[in-house]
């Protein structure tokens, strides 16, 4: 059986290494001279995103024989709003993981232990490899492809203002700010390479490059935040929905595939599992959109969370905090098993689901008369 990847993405290589154990041994294509994000950053592994799974890596490895290593445990969460400040401690939030081009980094992990051959600096026509290969798997980690089949749909775009910076940190802490005056329908964030370096990135809901600089600046003197900084960096990031994920022999995944938790914009576990599924599938001739079901369904649940957090102004962010660390609230969210995200998703899911029927259902009523006489 001949497979093509399009990109060398954790997506792309996690699909890789499924092939791999099931004796399939894939062509990889990448545009980069090697794989790995551009820019280095921190990314969290978040136990609350994931329950009733009490420990992501270990699921990982079980369950989807991913096995990689984290940078720190996450055992400390700090959020801020315009006018509440809030520290929780925890054993195990969960984990950072290095990402970009670093030898720690996860996709220099994945890369180390995949024995396919790589065809870097490689710019593939997804059209082209269909009509040579029995698959091609998209893991690209943009809706370039998904668009041009007419399988996107867009949820929200956003710009990403960040920078590598020196200065005290702890590598087992996220800090995290939300405020509507320079992180509208997002939120900044700290997370920690080691006690001396880390990264600091602004995510802005539809800001072009002029106005993010000034929301970056607007951060950084709201926030008194004075790190010296090593590395700046701008990227725009489009979240979407993909329907159907296989056209044809083609099978979409990662950011490519729409498989990016919307609520926080956390997509590691999600591109993990989606390009692993997507080796399965092909692997034991089973079908894609089956096989994801329960991933996308997930997928759809991140939407309806993040449709609510569009909506709030700087006092829902106060009054969110504020509440959500209540002695009880913040045992059941930080403390407990609780699937509390995968309710609160649900129960979205059912509202929209109701709030379209009765929309469809709303017909002109039969005039009685009319109705009397065709009886008649």
């Amino acid at each position: 059986m001949k497979i093509a990847i399009i990109g060398a993405g954790i997506s792309g290589m996690s699909c890789a290494l499924e092939l791999e154990r099931n004796g399939i041994y894939p062509d990889i294509f990448e545009e980069r001279p090697r794989p790995g994000e551009l820019f280095n950053h921190v990314a969290g592994i978040l136990q609350l995103m994931n329950r009733p799974v009490r420990n992501p890596l270990d699921w990982l490895k079980r369950d989807y024989h991913i096995n990689i290593h984290p940078i720190a445990t996450w055992k400390k969460l700090t959020m801020n709003s315009p006018n509440v400040k809030r520290v929780v401690n925890s054993r195990k939030f969960g984990y950072f993981l290095e990402r970009g081009q670093s030898e720690r980094s996860l996709e220099t992990q994945l890369y180390k232990q995949i024995k396919s051959r790589i065809n870097f600096n490689y710019r593939a026509n997804y059209s082209e490899l269909a009509r040579e290969y029995d698959y091609v798997v998209v893991a690209t980690g943009n809706r370039q492809i998904s668009a041009t089949l007419g399988i996107w749909k867009n949820i929200f775009l956003t710009k990403v203002r960040g920078a590598i910076v020196k200065g005290n940190f702890n590598p087992e802490e996220l800090i995290m700010w939300v405020d509507t005056d320079y992180a509208l329908g997002a939120y900044a964030y700290l997370t920690a390479f080691s006690p001396t370096r880390a990264s600091l990135v602004l995510i802005h809901a539809n800001a072009n490059p002029q106005e993010m600089e000034r929301h970056w600046l607007t951060f950084l003197k709201k926030e008194k935040l004075d790190y010296q900084i090593e590395e700046n960096f701008l990227l725009e990031h489009i979240a979407g929905t993909v329907y159907p994920h296989q056209v044809r022999n083609i099978i979409l995944v990662g950011a490519a595939g729409g498989f990016m938790e919307s609520f926080l914009g956390f997509g590691t576990i999600s591109a993990l599992r989606s390009g692993v599924l997507a080796g399965r599938a092909i692997a034991k001739r089973l079908p894609f959109g089956k096989i994801i079901a329960e991933l996308d369904k997930e997928m759809r649940r991140s939407v309806r969370i993040r449709e609510v957090l569009n909506t709030m102004d700087n006092d829902d962010y106060n009054h969110l905090i504020a509440t959500g660390t209540f002695p009880i609230i913040r045992q059941i969210n930080y403390h407990t098993n609780i699937p509390v995200l995968r309710i609160a998703g649900d129960i979205l899911e059912l509202i929209r689901f109701s709030t379209n029927l009765r929309q469809k259902s709303i017909l002109p009523p039969i005039p009685i008369k009319s109705a009397n006489k065709k009886n008649k």
